[in-house]
């Protein structure tokens, strides 16, 4: 899958179709778009794009602390790649392309720069200087102009109690509530981080554990989690099982939260390599234990736990 940083593209990728949005998490919702901006290039045998912003707009107006990615580029760019996009955009967010009306980002971008054949978008989605465009400005021009076709996704509904975006699927990880985010996003939520070194509070206790440092897009509840864990580098497709634990570790009075994952059986070097862990379940919360010995004897039985699960079993 090729990718383009600005919209000056290669001459192969113009006349196409092109789906735009965030696509963060790349869940039900996005995948009816990706899915329908995929039948159309087949259909027109012309070729399928992407058009995504770095950073995410969200995470641009409320900064990182307030806001999390479920996927980061390199993941996103994975599972687009697995959907058969043949090239994505990715348009840096900024103060600069904030500059851009709407009908400059249709007339100078869409038309001008990337001579679109088709444009597909979400029901919901916004665009242009203080989001003047939504799918009703699209779709005037589009009819008014016959520059390209514009068609419109509507909202997908997996039932009465699931609400398909990328807000409810963060608000659902920070309740632990990973059985009905996984079951949006069509998979199990994953992140990929490079391993550092700690403090080796856990293994003065018999727990070697993997230290990742998360906090840039990771704001799950703190607590205990069944995982999975890949180290692509030195075990290619591998996969190994284990137990996470999210927080500040209060047992020791620390403040800054680390995600400390012990691998089944492993006993590998593996700082700086980086490793993908998916999360499976959510085990129980994190507590502080009144001494040592029983937060032990209490990881003893999160990890009996987690090899008796069925769920890890099937994994």
């Amino acid at each position: 899958m090729h990718i383009f940083r600005s919209f000056r593209i290669s001459r192969i990728f113009m006349n196409s179709t092109i789906a735009i949005g965030n696509f963060d998490g790349v869940h039900l919702g996005h995948q009816a778009v990706i899915k329908k901006a995929k039948e159309i290039s087949i259909k027109k045998k012309n070729k399928f794009g992407i058009l995504t912003f770095e950073p995410h707009p969200k995470s641009y107006f409320s900064g990182e602390k307030q806001f999390f990615r479920l996927t980061p580029f390199r993941e996103k760019y994975r599972i687009l790649m697995s959907l058969g996009v043949d090239f994505m955009l990715n348009i840096k967010f900024s103060n600069e392309f904030l500059k851009n009306s709407a009908l400059n980002f249709l007339e100078k971008k869409l038309v001008e720069d990337l001579k679109v054949t088709t444009v597909v978008t979400g029901f919901d989605f916004v665009f242009g200087n203080k989001r003047e465009g939504d799918v009703s400005f699209i779709d005037k021009y589009a009819k008014k102009t016959n520059k390209f076709k514009f068609i419109v996704v509507p909202e997908v509904k997996k039932n009465p109690k699931y609400k398909v975006s990328s807000s409810y699927v963060r608000q659902l990880l920070r309740s632990g509530n990973l059985q009905k985010a996984n079951s949006i996003l069509t998979r199990k939520w994953r992140i990929s981080e490079r391993v550092i070194e700690g403090e080796k509070k856990a293994r003065e206790i018999g727990f070697k554990t993997a230290n990742i440092k998360v906090d840039k897009y990771c704001d799950v509840l703190r607590g205990v989690y069944m995982v999975s864990i890949k180290i692509p580098n030195k075990f290619g497709n591998k996969v190994f099982n284990g137990i996470a634990n999210y927080g500040i570790k209060p047992t020791f009075n620390k403040s800054f939260p680390l995600l400390e994952v012990h691998i089944f059986n492993f006993n590998f070097d593996i700082y700086r390599e980086r490793i993908s862990i998916k999360f499976l379940k959510f085990i129980r919360v994190e507590k502080k234990f009144e001494s040592i010995v029983k937060l032990k004897d209490q990881i003893i039985k999160d990890i009996n736990q987690v090899k008796n699960d069925r769920l890890l079993k099937n994994n």
